[in-house]
């Protein structure tokens, strides 16, 4: 029989792991979490069991430790079905097949994208199905498939609306945009890149405009258009003056990924849920 401390001691651990994950230290948060496991299987509490499952297999994926995720994925499956969370589950399957395509197992990740859009369209989870094809659309790209990619980021921007999706329309857009300019799209990218880095430079997302400034600058210099291109060099400038003056320099690299991050559960991230 437990204490009552040792599973309070639980829940400290699993916090403090699902705040280290995402991290540089994720293999400690790992290690809290796998702590806190076997007490949460023992007291009954099922909800942060499933979840520190989850959390460890994210975290083994961010890792890229990719052969010990599908060994971890039953057990959280069996947690969410149990407690009926459709969200949890929806993102496993997500999850899972992000790890298959990094391994390069494109029909088996595909196969798992679909289905984790059908669980979380059924439900209305917008935010996974809004990843599913986001992914889809990387993995689309990967291979080649270009006029695929294009069709899925549409259908995933036509999901977000201009004040829930703000922070994720643009980066859609943009890599909408990478696609069409590997198609020839010439006419139809440069317009999307001039929403795109308007809308960030106005919200004074500078570092996140770079990107996009530098596929526009590169596109106006293959059109032989001299007069836009000096234009654009100068937004990328000012930019990086802004940059430097609020200290976000080594930001310059930020990845203008998927938005899905281990928040998990129908309220969102779990740490602390009853």
């Amino acid at each position: 029989m437990l204490s009552p401390e040792t599973a309070e001691s639980a829940r400290s651990w699993y916090e403090t792991g699902v705040r280290r994950i995402g991290t540089e230290t994720a293999g400690i948060g790992i290690n809290y979490l796998e702590r806190a496991i076997p007490v949460f299987a023992e007291v009954g509490d099922l909800r942060h069991l499933t979840y520190a499952r989850h959390y460890v297999l994210y975290a083994l994926k961010q890792d890229e430790r990719f052969e010990e995720v599908e060994g971890r994925f039953a057990d959280a499956m069996t947690g969410y079905a149990e407690l009926g969370d459709t969200y949890g589950q929806a993102l496993l399957l997500a999850h899972l097949a992000d790890s298959l395509a990094a391994q390069g197992r494109w029909e088996r990740a595909h196969a798992l994208f679909n289905l984790a859009a059908v669980v979380a369209e059924n439900d209305q989870h917008r935010d996974i199905v809004v990843h599913v094809l986001w992914q889809q659309g990387l993995l689309c790209r990967q291979r080649d498939n270009l006029t695929h990619a294009v069709e899925l980021f549409q259908r995933a921007e036509r999901l977000l609306d201009k004040e829930s999706g703000g922070g994720r329309l643009p980066q859609l857009r943009f890599l909408r945009a990478q696609v069409l300019s590997l198609l020839g799209e010439t006419a139809e990218a440069i317009a999307l890149l001039e929403d795109v880095q308007t809308h960030l430079l106005r919200t004074n997302r500078n570092q996140l405009a770079m990107e996009p400034l530098n596929l526009l600058r590169r596109l106006y210099e293959d059109e032989g258009m001299a007069e836009e291109r000096a234009r654009v060099s100068q937004l990328m400038h000012l930019s990086g003056q802004r940059m430097i003056q609020a200290d976000l320099l080594p930001r310059l690299t930020e990845h203008l990924g998927p938005p899905i991050d281990p928040a998990l559960g129908q309220a969102g991230a779990p740490a602390g849920s009853a």
